[in-house]
């Protein structure tokens, strides 16, 4: 049965075989590793990116007219249909899809990698503030995500001093 865990562990695999032991996953260096070329160029404002074929292999086209931040969760976004691709023959790329969950997960998964974060928070004391940095993303994604994985457990209020 395919659940989210199943999914987190395809992109644990990936991450682990493309050689990342810290943070932050480069996600380009991902799609390198998958043989995936990704290319920028400035797409219609509606537009984030695309997965499209080229010469019969996939390729990946981002906007580069938006922020970084939005690009890298695209990115992820794509990389986590190509990963359930690659894992089940029968699966199908996106435009056969209604429901983008599994890709979703994958992309948050690709992020703040639950095996780097745990293994980080181990390191810098659960300073969720200091891991933000190291990982590129908000305090408050940070927060969030140690809460997921049960490193951050609140009750009531979260001293900030």
């Amino acid at each position: 049965m395919r659940n989210d865990s199943y999914y987190r562990g395809l992109v644990e695999a990936e991450v682990r075989a493309a050689g990342y032991t810290d943070p932050p996953v480069s996600l380009t260096g991902i799609a390198r590793h998958l043989g995936v070329p990704v290319r920028a160029l400035p797409l219609p404002i509606w537009s984030t990116g695309a997965l499209i074929y080229e010469d019969g292999m996939p390729a990946i086209l981002m906007n580069s007219t938006r922020p970084d931040d939005i690009q890298r969760r695209a990115l992820g976004h794509m990389l986590g249909h190509m990963l359930a691709v690659i894992d089940d023959a029968a699966a199908t790329y996106p435009r056969a899809l209604e429901d983008h969950h599994a890709a979703d997960v994958m992309s948050d998964e690709f992020e703040m990698p639950g095996f780097l974060v745990r293994d980080q928070a181990q390191k810098w004391f659960n300073d969720y503030r200091y891991l933000a940095g190291l990982f590129g993303v908000t305090e408050e994604q940070m927060f969030n995500r140690m809460q997921d994985l049960g490193l951050i457990k609140s009750r009531g209020i979260v001293w900030d001093y």
